[in-house]
């Protein structure tokens, strides 16, 4: 596998020239659990201490959620619907990249397909029992427009910061500061 170290600029670009629609990518995630809606504050003993969730997510990038949810909808015999517009930003041309509406910074868009949790670690490396950090952790519910579906098209929004690297198509792109 051929490993390139860009910068998350860098990424952004190599992604926006190279894919051309739907593709299998595999991406390296460390979460800031701190973050706006990642863990509830109320009595959490882990909150402010920089508890960071390292995971593997397998999935497309480059795709179109309506069409996803259309042909899982079609799948199980119900009637096409139309995605609602998302609450804080939009998609770029290529599907690749969601757009915040007020910072203009872009957020990679997967349909993940599985997800595996490494652990949640302190700043130091330390990990911290899962059990013990998971009821803190807010469920995220199923959208209106799959809500009657069997099956769910599981769409995420992640800021570039946090990915630490990304495969796909015999590549491995390690994200690296600008320093």
């Amino acid at each position: 596998m051929s490993k390139l170290q860009l910068t998350v600029p860098q990424s952004q670009a190599m992604l926006t020239q190279n894919v051309k629609g739907a593709e299998m990518v595999t991406v390296e995630l460390d979460s800031d659990m701190d973050g706006k809606g990642k863990m509830r504050k109320t009595g959490n003993p882990f909150w402010g201490l920089g508890i960071v969730k390292r995971e593997t997510l397998n999935g497309v990038i480059g795709y179109i959620y309506a069409n996803s949810v259309n042909r899982l909808a079609s799948k199980e015999g119900k009637d096409e619907r139309e995605a609602k517009r998302h609450p804080w930003g939009d998609m770029d041309d290529k599907h690749l990249f969601r757009v915040h509406r007020k910072t203009d910074k872009p957020y990679l868009s997967m349909k993940v397909e599985n997800v595996t949790v490494h652990g949640f670690f302190a700043p130091d490396g330390t990990q911290i029992d899962e059990s013990a950090i998971r009821s803190f952790i807010p469920k995220k519910s199923k959208s209106s427009t799959q809500s009657d579906l069997e099956g769910e098209v599981i769409p995420r929004d992640y800021n570039m910061d946090n990915v630490r690297a990304i495969r796909m198509r015999g590549i491995e792109i390690e994200t690296v500061s600008a320093s």
